[in-house]
């Protein structure tokens, strides 16, 4: 009986957690997708890049050169390349068509994000209904459910699974430890360098202090590391080499391209930020009297309970006596560094100031860190270790087991409340995947073709910018054809401005390049493509 009801409390918080996460698209009964028609679609044509270029052999592209900027190679590494996460969509698309399995994937990867915390938080022998609290907010809480509309943040089960092996090499060093936290890292990186890069980050202030402040553990390292040289040395050498096979492809194809300190401007948090849930969240209209407006990439906040625990447990941090120290009180102090460290070296006053972030970017990598909000995974992740670490021992003291137990539930239960009244927003699949066929219809066949980047969307709309590259570059795909159109991280050197390319500018980028016709195809318009001749 008490099996059946834990399996009832895991399955229920995860089937409510994303319900909410994903309501507009159970609402519609699958007709709407999340969450919005540039980067979202861009992170799918990836996938179904991926899946094409492996199951296709008629396919005009290939794993590494995604058919856009044609015919520029090696595209894949102007963007995420998502290679971590394809897998699940690759398993998926055999049974679904390319648009309903973009949506379960986004589903399934979330669901494991709670899989990933609520497992760590087992073997940290937290209680089950804190497990199921702090796996909730790790994967439906508000800050996680905005970041859907970039789908390369969803994918961050690899990151409490990374943290505990961190834990487990410092409390009690050995091999299998220090193997599974690289591997580990490796995973994440590899699923999205941008949580890949702020994990290590992270880790690189967690792990010292964590060290220092577990008694005993510098002598236990360093007692490791000489009896065990040639497994650290081999392990070390082992995924050392699988980063620098991962990163050194994107060195290579951006070498001499880096972010400016000024395209961080607007994307770095603010003090407003932190307090700043989406427009609709709980606190959204609550704390506005109190802060500055933000950029949609600033939305942080998730709500005022994790931050009370958070203050709470560095508060307790400075009580104890020296002869009552827990061992988990390492692990707190360890993991609120890591959150105050971060917070500060990402903070500027206002979006438009200088911060410490100026300096931090030096670290290997992080001049190409343009979103610098993305800090919030690392801030919520160690500082939801921390909260509820502080949580589950200071509850141990209470000697009745029903009001431990109702305590924890209470405050869990406000945990989980404060991510309730967020929806976010989305699109109908009809208003993109059928006119993407529709104009792919006319581009088949073509060598080349250019799509002019701007196409109906409903109640007046004009896709036209970055959302009408997507458009596209997604033309391109279901004609097999590859086509000069493009939206990624960055551009080829030599590439024309974005916003529509003349006649003679299609000419200049393919000279040298290509010679023949180009098909020329405007959306609003599919019936009257015209060639482009290339000389």
């Amino acid at each position: 009986m008490r099996i059946a009801g834990l399996i009832f409390l895991y399955v229920g918080a995860a089937a409510l957690g994303t319900y909410l996460v994903f309501r507009p698209t159970f609402d519609s009964g699958f007709a709407a997708t999340q969450t919005e028609r540039g980067d979202g679609m861009l992170n799918h044509y990836l996938l179904e890049h991926s899946w094409l270029a492996l199951s296709d052999p008629n396919y005009c592209g290939g794993l590494l050169s995604p058919p856009l900027f044609a015919p520029t190679k090696w595209t894949i590494y102007y963007s995420e390349n998502l290679w971590g996460a394809a897998p699940l969509y690759w398993a998926l698309r055999p049974a679904l068509p390319h648009d309903l399995a973009y949506i379960g994937w986004q589903i399934v990867l979330n669901a494991l994000n709670f899989v990933a915390f609520a497992v760590v938080a087992r073997w940290l022998k937290w209680p089950h209904v804190v497990a199921v609290g702090g796996a909730f907010l790790w994967a439906f809480a508000v800050v996680h459910a905005d970041q859907i509309k970039h789908q390369q943040m969803i994918g961050r089960a690899w990151m409490p699974l990374a943290a505990y092996y961190a834990l487990a090499l410092v409390r009690e060093p050995s091999a299998r430890a220090l193997n599974r936290l690289c591997a580990c890292v490796f995973l994440q990186c590899l699923t999205c360098i941008y949580t890949g890069w702020f994990l290590v980050a992270g880790l690189g202030v967690f792990v010292p202090a964590l060290a220092a402040l577990t008694p005993g553990a510098p002598g236990a390292l360093r007692r490791f590391a000489r009896a065990n040289r040639r497994a650290v040395l081999r392990i070390t050498l082992l995924w050392g080499f699988a980063m620098t096979a991962l990163f050194a492809p994107y060195l290579g194809v951006n070498w001499g391209i880096s972010r400016a300190y000024d395209e961080t401007h607007g994307l770095v948090p603010t003090p407003s930020a932190w307090i700043s849930g989406p427009p609709g969240s709980m606190w959204s209209e609550t704390t506005a009297p109190y802060r500055k407006p933000v950029t949609l990439e600033c939305w942080l906040f998730s709500g005022f309970t994790l931050y009370a625990l958070m203050l709470a447990a560095t508060v307790r941090l400075f009580c104890y006596a020296r002869d009552e120290r827990p061992p988990e009180r390492a692990l707190v102090a360890a993991s609120m560094l890591a959150v105050v460290l971060w917070v500060l070296a990402t903070l500027t006053p206002h979006d438009q100031g200088d911060s410490l972030w100026r300096w931090a970017r030096l670290l290997p990598g992080g001049t190409a860190i343009r979103c610098v909000s993305r800090v919030y995974v690392v801030v919520y992740l160690f500082g939801s270790l921390a909260a509820l670490t502080w949580l589950v021992e200071v509850t141990d003291r209470i000697s009745r087991a029903h009001v431990r137990c109702a305590a924890r539930a209470l405050v869990v239960a406000a945990l989980v409340f404060e991510q309730t009244r967020y929806e976010q927003p989305s699109f109908q699949r009809a208003d993109f995947y059928p006119q993407v066929d529709a104009v792919a219809a006319q581009l088949k066949g073509a060598p080349v073709g250019y799509v002019v980047p701007a196409y109906p969307v409903p109640n007046g709309g004009d896709g036209a910018g970055p959302y009408g590259e997507v458009f596209a570059m997604w033309v391109g795909l279901r004609a097999n054809v590859p086509v000069v159109n493009g939206y990624s991280g960055r551009a080829p050197r030599d590439y024309p401005a974005f916003g529509g390319l003349t006649d003679a500018e299609v000419r200049r980028w393919l000279a040298g390049k290509f010679r023949g016709p180009v098909r020329r195809i405007d959306p609003r318009a599919p019936d009257r493509a015209r060639e482009i001749v290339v000389e």
